[in-house]
């Protein structure tokens, strides 16, 4: 039986899949199905995938379908570059810039995450009033003339190469500045219930993963270089992006996931906070 393995479609886990495809090669073992967080945590909720870097939020509000692989997730220590909040005016002004600018805060639709910690620090770091809502295709944010959340690469682009006349705010900057914690962005999610066979090469695939966190560092200056690269963004800056991500899920990382949780227990977002559950091999 093929494992069915999410494969985001952000140069933050680029470099990730470039490594795992040698060592777990598409085939008759391993299929990729590449897609954006939102998407893959769908398809991980009907079944089409066995396992994927997904939303955190997603494992925290379905638990119950889920286990975690140990030792793995997507997050940031302190900037992230690719998860950001961009704004018209300064965070102390923007209340008066949105009611001479009646309409909503614009969201994307491919991270689940981000809007949930977008929600949270407006109402509970920032201490903004109450707004608006309203999601948007992702890219589409700056044409609205709005505040709004982009993520991913096009996010990326704008950290890179700022809009004129837009405040810019990293959203695990915000979070580490507030907490001291890293911010958990996605975990390897895994769908209970696989069969035993499923489940060997599961095994494999997490050994393999575990290898190239390990030795990321040792990759980075060959990867940036390969012509893969987005014409907008330079080698050093792809090199400044990849060292402010982290790949490991130890005791701090935890730590920040269950504060994660609890924050977004407050704010009305998730019923409570999950046990977090580990698949064992």
């Amino acid at each position: 039986m093929t494992l069915q393995i999410g494969r985001i479609d952000y140069l933050n886990m680029w470099h990730i899949f470039q490594l795992l495809a040698d060592m777990c090669p598409e085939g008759p073992d391993f299929h990729y199905q590449p897609g954006h967080p939102s998407q893959l945590n769908d398809a991980l909720a009907t079944g089409g995938l066995d396992i994927s870097p997904s939303s955190s939020f997603e494992y925290l509000l379905h638990a119950e379908r889920y286990e975690l692989l140990p030792g793995a997730s997507i997050c940031a220590q302190a900037e992230v570059q690719s998860v950001l909040f961009l704004s018209p005016a300064p965070l102390d002004e923007l209340p008066a810039w949105l009611a001479r600018h009646p309409g909503p805060v614009c969201l994307t639709g491919a991270s689940a995450t981000s809007t949930a910690l977008l929600k949270v620090l407006w109402s509970q770091k920032w201490g903004l009033p109450e707004t608006q809502w309203q999601e948007v295709e992702p890219g589409a944010g700056l044409a609205r003339g709005r505040p709004f959340l982009e993520i991913g690469n096009l996010a990326l682009r704008h950290f890179v190469h700022p809009p004129a006349g837009y405040h810019i705010y990293d959203l695990a900057t915000e979070w580490s500045t507030w907490t001291g914690l890293p911010f958990v962005f996605a975990v390897w999610i895994v769908r209970r219930g696989l069969p035993a066979s499923t489940r060997a090469l599961l095994a494999l695939l997490q050994k393999h993963i575990g290898d190239i966190t390990a030795e990321l560092d040792s990759h980075f200056e060959t990867l940036s270089r390969l012509p893969d690269r987005p014409d907008w963004l330079t080698s050093p800056d792809l090199l400044r992006y990849w060292r402010a991500m982290g790949y490991g899920l130890g005791p701090r990382e935890q730590a920040g996931l269950a504060l994660f949780g609890e924050h977004c227990t407050r704010q009305g977002l998730l019923p409570g906070m999950p046990g977090l559950r580990w698949f064992t091999g």
